[in-house]
């Protein structure tokens, strides 16, 4: 889309609210930019439309999350987080108190009263003032297998119903990239959601790498599949903009090879080594066997 940019999806709704992108005080170097919402008056909302809408269902529970802090020395406070239909009925309430000079780290559960195929994400300040927000993001709890930041439960259940017996990932044209610069580094994949290194791919999607490396492992084995992870042969796209086909340098080709053992040993390491500590401290100590 030739629209898009940092604030693709967003709106606010309402009157006396300003909505602007700030770079001054990320939360991590990796996520340079963030919303900053200003509330001259109460009774407007930051609004998040969704994929054409956000689909819910009655009596089922959304975990939502964001960091947030209050910037300029405003004091803050409530603020009222809704899902909606697009007619204005409210499906689902919570509230936080959102108050910390330093971003925090915020989490609250949505239950649906009804069901809608096209919501919206409202976060609504009830405090005059200007407020930092970031990695803001709402999760059906029924994800596949229950796992946190996991993977929509039926398109997953539908790769699994085929049994397949081994997944690539992350893709072909996808992992040798738009340019040397853009070829996939699983590395920026890993870790703290927040931490993880956005980039677009050679159709200019943009890539916000919740899903990473450990996810595409962590799927792999639970529908018992050999994991494939598929890495660039030092070379980018032939169709990449701006020089075609290039290679990574002779002069970075020692640390481009490290960081592919690096990969074995984040698949397959102990857990006190240091790539295969990061795979235990996100949640798996054991190896993930990893062959190919």
């Amino acid at each position: 889309d030739k629209d898009w940019n940092s604030m693709y999806a967003w709106s606010v709704q309402g009157n006396n609210a300003i909505f602007t992108i700030g770079t001054d005080h990320p939360i991590h170097a990796n996520n340079p930019h963030y919303a900053i919402l200003n509330i001259q008056e109460p009774g407007a909302s930051l609004v998040n439309e969704g994929y054409g809408g956000i689909v819910v269902r009655k009596g089922e529970k959304y975990d939502f999350s964001m960091f947030s802090k209050i910037m300029n020395g405003k004091k803050g406070g409530k603020t009222v987080i809704r899902l909606m239909s697009k007619d204005g009925k409210e499906l689902a309430r919570t509230t936080l108190s959102v108050s910390s000079r330093d971003w925090r780290k915020q989490t609250a559960v949505l239950k649906a009263v009804a069901d809608a195929d096209s919501a919206l994400l409202a976060i609504s300040p009830q405090v005059e003032g200007e407020y930092a927000l970031d990695m803001i993001s709402l999760f059906p709890q029924k994800t596949f297998k229950g796992h946190k930041n996991g993977l929509r439960a039926d398109l997953a259940q539908a790769i699994a119903d085929i049994h397949p017996r081994f997944v690539r990932f992350p893709g072909g044209c996808l992992a040798h990239g738009d340019g040397v610069d853009n070829i996939y580094n699983w590395k920026e994949t890993i870790g703290p959601l927040e931490a993880r290194k956005s980039a677009p791919n050679i159709w200019r999607y943009h890539q916000t790498r919740g899903l990473g490396y450990f996810e595409y492992f962590q799927f792999c084995e639970d529908i018992q599949a050999e994991p494939v992870p598929v890495i660039a042969a030092g070379v980018c796209c032939q169709n990449s903009r701006g020089g075609g086909q290039q290679g990574v340098a002779m002069c970075d080709m020692d640390a481009f090879v490290q960081d592919i053992l690096d990969l074995v040993e984040y698949a397959n390491g102990d857990a006190s080594s240091k790539w295969g500590r990061m795979r235990a401290e996100a949640g798996h100590p054991e190896p993930f066997h990893l062959k190919y």
